[in-house]
């Protein structure tokens, strides 16, 4: 049974990664509690009526959100808690935030009526993977990281 629960587990996790990528409300709807919050890698909490209308208005928009690792799954009882490396590419408000890798962490609760709903995610930038914007100097001298003309 804790096979079956843990592919089952996984599959809502990529269920809602695509739901995330392809704004399908319904699926979202479905698979986030409405108690749910997301903490995105800025220490930001969205709950699930903002983090829902920042997709449906393009104020929050996807263009890359996938796996990079295994979903590891651990559950006891009525909670499970998946954790995964992610590679994300996203725009928010206007602005391009280019692909980096996350650590994602998903909190699961399984509801009355039976099925399993995530409730919580934290998302947590892996430093080395952000890419560092190039630094302009006098002039549109543009400088690498380290000062260095490029």
């Amino acid at each position: 049974m804790t096979g079956d629960l843990t592919e089952h587990l996984t599959q809502l996790e990529t269920q809602r990664i695509d739901a995330l990528l392809t704004v399908d409300t319904a699926r979202f709807d479905t698979l986030h509690d409405d108690a749910y919050e997301l903490c995105n890698p800025t220490g930001t909490v969205w709950d699930k009526i903002e983090y829902r209308q920042r997709l449906v208005t393009g104020r929050l928009a996807y263009s890359r959100l996938e796996t990079t690792s295994g979903i590891d799954v651990l559950v006891s009882g009525s909670l499970a808690v998946l954790r995964y490396r992610c590679l994300i590419a996203v725009r928010v408000d206007g602005n391009a935030i280019p692909a980096h890798e996350c650590r994602h962490i998903d909190t699961y609760t399984l509801a009355a009526d039976g099925r399993w709903r995530c409730r919580y995610s934290q998302a947590t930038g892996i430093m080395d993977t952000i890419p560092t914007p190039a630094r302009t100097h006098n002039a549109g001298d543009v400088r690498n990281e380290r000062g260095v003309p490029g």
